[in-house]
C-alpha cells in the first residue's frame, strides 16, 4: 500500500510540475484571446469536445479569470506579461469556453415540477 501511494505521488508530482513553474510568457501586441492561450495554456488545458475550462460560478467572470492568469492558483503559474488588452482577451476567451455549471438537482427539480404544474 505504501508503495502505491508513493507510485501515486510520484505520478501527480511529474505530471503537474510542467505546468507549476513561473512564466515569463509575452502575448505580441494585439494577439486573440485564442491565439494567446495557443501559445501559453495549451500544454496544461487541454480542449474537452468545445470546453476547455469547468470554472466555479463565483470565479466564472472576466476579472476573477484575469486575477489567476495574472497571479497563478494552485498549480497554475502566474503570466505576469500577459497585461492590459491581451488580458482581457485572454480572460473572455477562456470565460467563452467555461462549461456552464450543472443546474443542482433541487433546482432542476423546481423547474421541471413548475413546466408540469
Amino acid at each position: 500500500m505504501k508503495r502505491l501511494t508513493m507510485l501515486t505521488a510520484a505520478t501527480v508530482i511529474a505530471t503537474t510540475a510542467g505546468c507549476s513553474v513561473s512564466n515569463d510568457y509575452t502575448p505580441v501586441a494585439g494577439n486573440t484571446g485564442e491565439e494567446i492561450f495557443s501559445s501559453a495554456c495549451i500544454d496544461c488545458h487541454t480542449p474537452d469536445g468545445s470546453y476547455i475550462f469547468e470554472i466555479s460560478p463565483e470565479k466564472a467572470n472576466v476579472e476573477a479569470i484575469a486575477t489567476i492568469i495574472s497571479k497563478g492558483e494552485m498549480v497554475m503559474p502566474a503570466f505576469p506579461n500577459i497585461q492590459g488588452a491581451e488580458l482581457t482577451a485572454i480572460s473572455e476567451f477562456v470565460l467563452a469556453k467555461n462549461r456552464p455549471a450543472e443546474p443542482e438537482e433541487d433546482e432542476a427539480t423546481e423547474a421541471a415540477s413548475e413546466k408540469t404544474d
